[in-house]
């Protein structure tokens, strides 16, 4: 089977990291995979656009964010790009940590990379010649497009 990419950007704002979460789940909901996996992958990919409206452009719109999807050989690879500021790194799995019992302590943001840790089945971060690209790996059924 033969590689299939499809490549699109929105805008930095938040409102259009909207468009990118909906076309996202299509694309899966076109690969047969149930509404529960397609709204997993979906989240994530919002996840990680948000992270890039927020942090790599600090709110500031008239900025690109990328997204390549890439279906090969019953993976699903998702690049979510920005040329803004580059992510702190840490070298350890993200978590959570909080007292579930004290509902003053649940966390606000700092999810996203938790979830994506938990959803994918694989995280990685690079930055290359001033392009910061977050990469997420599903494995799937494989299916005949």
């Amino acid at each position: 089977m033969k590689e299939r990419k499809i490549k699109f950007t929105v805008d930095s704002n938040l409102e259009d990291v909207a468009l990118i979460g909906t076309s996202v789940n299509r694309l899966c909901t076109t690969m047969n995979l149930s509404d529960v996996e397609a709204y997993n992958i979906e989240l994530c990919v919002v996840e990680a656009a948000n992270n890039c409206v927020k942090h790599a452009y600090n709110f500031q719109g008239g900025s690109e964010v990328e997204v390549v999807f890439t279906f090969f050989n019953g993976e699903i690879k998702i690049e979510i790009c920005d040329r803004g500021q580059t992510m702190q790194r840490k070298s350890e799995t993200p978590t959570l940590e909080f007292d579930p019992d004290d509902m003053e302590s649940l966390p606000e943001s700092g999810m996203g990379l938790y979830i994506i840790s938990e959803v994918m089945d694989k995280m990685e971060y690079a930055t290359s010649e001033g392009k910061n690209i977050l990469t997420m790996i599903k494995k799937i059924a494989p299916v005949t497009l």
